[in-house]
């Protein structure tokens, strides 16, 4: 850390217990430090990975980011809490040094522990499970103080000040969600077993139970786990997500409940922010204004220069789509892609995979965003747009998505983009439905090392490389695509991808 840096961290600590004198004394200035607080973190919530200039952030940078975001957001939540509660003298409320010194010291912005207990003369302890009713009112009734009345004097007293209690804190919303997200986790992939097999994230990578980071990275899997199931099942087990939620006071917002764009709902206290990708882009040029720049390099546009490109230019579709995937690939550790057509799909995991993936992807861009400019001949862009979809699209699981899923909407969203190309150069997508196909088309339309699949499931499991088809019926089909298929012993060996 250079001599700047440190300097700013002092200063920053000087300030946080400034602030923690002035969160615990019940003023205008309290008031108004709680207001300034609270802009700080409208400021902050916003802000997600994937927007300039955080983009390029490591991501240990960025975690300890969400942290102190999070932690902000439930300081502000505790201190709000406290403002309810009729205060005593300065240092003697429990609830006043809730929002004090314990809350307010820069380690309090990054560490996610629930907050500790606090008694009328500031001694800190862990919080006691809930108290029992009947023994709550027994306290009362021998004169135990509570943290409205802490440190005031009882009427009848003699003056003396009432000897301090035990009291419960404000109940911390991450409380028990992390264990119960959890279970619910581990009930969906033993119910959608079909979908969804068994691979939980290495202890190196799986952050402490019950942090925040525990809490949204489960969150995430959880609903980046839906997007693979049938549609009915996955509105049922987002519906269960929700109520998870709500029952630990962490309610999704209606919005995002009823969004069709938002993969990933937000958590309220600054815990998650939604993740919205669509499905269907009406507004390809208008959409790919916010790409990052550097799809925007690969593919030869601008934001200036996306409005002025001919109505059936695909370059802002790709831009869009690209986009996605990346997304897609950051949220989704569950992951596999086919590279290259002669490579089996790899699993995403690695930060070296994802690496090459990317490689790959601006590479691809780069020739497809060439093939438009340059105005190369109908069947050259066909073939660039072809390699594209490959990687592009090229995105699969472990064990394929259901064939109404999320994932094999988008998938189809990635295939339509093909459809004006080829039609220029004498293919067509193939009409007929993935579902009805026979050996004979899988022998007409895809290459033949197309990848086994999982047993159990339809013949066409998901598709790696759109497969086209020449008009008219004419021999010699060069555009053929690449799917995941069920072995068949009745069809013979399958060849090695």
């Amino acid at each position: 850390m250079s001599g700047a840096d440190e300097g700013v961290a002092t200063w920053l600590s000087g300030f946080a217990e400034a602030a923690a004198v002035v969160l615990a004394t019940p003023s205008e200035c309290r008031a108004a430090m709680l207001g300034a607080l609270g802009r700080c973190w409208e400021e902050l919530r916003p802000v997600g990975r994937h927007l300039q200039p955080y983009a390029h952030d490591p991501a240990g940078v960025y975690d300890r980011f969400e942290t102190a975001r999070a932690s902000l957001e439930r300081l502000l939540w505790v201190a709000d809490r406290a403002g309810t509660t009729e205060p005593g003298p300065v240092g003697a409320g429990p609830a006043e040094v809730s929002a004090g010194p314990a809350a307010a010291s820069p380690a309090a912005l990054t560490d996610t522990r629930p907050p500790l207990d606090h008694g009328g003369t500031g001694a800190t302890s862990a919080p006691d499970p809930d108290p029992d009713p009947a023994a709550a009112a027994a306290a009362d009734e021998a004169g135990a103080t509570h943290p409205a009345t802490a440190g005031k004097v009882p009427a009848g007293s003699g003056g003396g000040v009432a000897p301090a209690a035990r009291w419960k804190p404000p109940a911390d919303p991450l409380a028990g969600f992390g264990a119960a997200l959890a279970a619910l986790e581990g009930k969906l992939r033993a119910e959608q077993i079909g979908y969804l097999p068994h691979t939980p994230l290495s202890a190196a990578r799986r952050p402490p139970a019950g942090s925040a980071e525990h809490i949204t990275a489960t969150w995430q899997r959880l609903h980046m786990a839906l997007l693979r199931l049938p549609a009915h099942l996955r509105e049922e087990w987002r519906v269960q997500a929700r109520e998870t939620a709500e029952a630990a006071g962490l309610a999704v917002t209606a919005e995002d409940a009823s969004d069709p764009d938002v993969i990933v709902p937000g958590l309220p206290q600054g815990l998650r922010a939604a993740e919205r990708i669509p499905l269907v882009v009406a507004a390809p040029r208008s959409a790919a204004m916010s790409v990052r720049e550097e799809i925007h390099n690969k593919l030869g546009t601008s934001p200036d220069t996306l409005m002025d490109l001919p109505f059936a230019d695909p370059r802002p579709m790709w831009a869009v789509r690209a986009e996605q995937a990346l997304r897609l690939v950051d949220l989704d550790p569950e992951l596999h892609v086919a590279v290259m057509v002669e490579d089996q799909p790899s699993s995403l995991a690695s930060e070296e995979a994802r690496l090459g993936y990317r490689q790959r992807l601006d590479s691809l861009l780069e020739s497809a965003g060439s093939s438009q400019a340059d105005d190369w001949p109908a069947d050259s862009r066909l073939g660039a747009a072809h390699e594209l979809d490959m990687v592009l699209g090229g995105l699969v699981h472990k064990r394929p998505a259901a064939t109404d899923s999320w994932w094999w909407q988008w998938r189809t969203g990635v295939s339509e983009v093909l459809a004006p190309l080829a039609e220029s150069a004498g293919y067509r997508l193939v009409p007929k439905a993935y579902s009805r196909w026979t050996m004979y088309d899988i022998d007409a339309y895809t290459v033949k090392n197309s990848v086994p699949g999982q047993s159990g499931e339809p013949l066409v499991q998901w598709v790696l490389w759109t497969p086209l088809q020449r008009k008219g019926g004419s021999a010699g089909n060069e555009r053929k695509g690449r799917i995941v298929m069920r072995p068949q012993p009745q069809y013979g060996p399958q060849a090695s991808p």
